[in-house]
């Protein structure tokens, strides 16, 4: 037995959809499942598939589509606002008719299929986003002036902040070495320095920590480095604690012994 998922529907559509939905391809798709095509505003009419665009701006009717050679595929009804003040019919998104058609049966239209649902709830997305966003650039503000306090702390300077290459990779490296049989844990941060404004000048620290004791901080390279300075010192400090060269640090490097030691990771 052939399902009609449209039968019993009155159709009528307002907006672009897209090259590939247009009014005609619409039409076509309805009354193949069932439906009948409204082309005048009536109490029969049961769905009007309307963009979020026509509904916010309460436009007419069958805008935005070129004029087609049959004049019966383009809606009389008179306006999304009118619909809304005569309450004649529920207003749906084109997903409702196109995941009824693709489901084989008919669609509640509820939830995000009215269009008015999907405006609200698009409209709440978009606020939780700009909320978001503005949250994540003040915890970068926060962040990137921690940085540039621990840095002063160090250098005694307020011109310099973390190193960040094209990728947005940082220069700011934590090299630990855990020993449990001692209960014992260390922490190298090795960071790689450069100036807020240009001609850039670059600065090497790197700061020990361990279980016990405080912090260790020595200058690798000093204020007004030069690149191949500042960032030689940084390759052999990861090099002499890791027993790793800083181009492979990427690849898989088996377990190995540095000076007695564990080297850090």
């Amino acid at each position: 037995m052939v399902r009609f998922p449209l039968a019993g529907l009155t159709i009528a559509v307002t907006g672009d959809f897209g090259p590939r939905r247009s009014h005609e391809t619409l039409k076509r798709w309805v009354e193949k499942n069932g439906g009948h095509w409204a082309t005048n505003i009536s109490k029969e009419i049961t769905h009007l598939i309307s963009t979020k665009e026509d509904y916010r701006n309460k436009a007419p009717a069958g805008n935005h589509q070129p004029l087609p050679a049959v004049a019966i595929f383009v809606l009389t009804i008179h306006s999304v606002k009118m619909a809304l003040k005569l309450k004649l019919f529920t207003i749906v998104t084109f997903d409702w008719l196109e995941d009824s058609l693709m489901k084989g049966f008919r669609l509640a239209p509820r939830g995000d299929y009215l269009v008015a649902r999907a405006i609200k709830d698009a409209k709440k997305v978009k606020k939780v986003r700009k909320q978001t966003k503005k949250e994540t650039i003040k915890r970068g503000i926060d962040s990137f002036e921690k940085e540039c306090q621990d840095i002063q702390a160090q250098l005694f300077s307020d011109r310099y902040h973390i190193y960040r290459d094209s990728t947005l990779f940082a220069y700011d490296i934590s090299l630990v070495r855990v020993n449990l049989q001692q209960n014992k844990s260390e922490r190298y941060v090795l960071r790689l320095c450069t100036t807020h404004s240009a001609p850039h000048s670059f600065a090497t620290l790197l700061t020990y920590h361990h279980t016990h004791g405080a912090a260790q901080k020595s200058i690798l390279a000093p204020m007004g480095s030069d690149w191949g300075t500042a960032f030689g010192a940084f390759t052999a400090a990861f090099r002499a604690k890791t027993k790793v060269e800083w181009d492979e640090r990427f690849a898989a490097v088996p377990f190995r012994k540095g000076g007695g030691e564990d080297a850090f990771v």
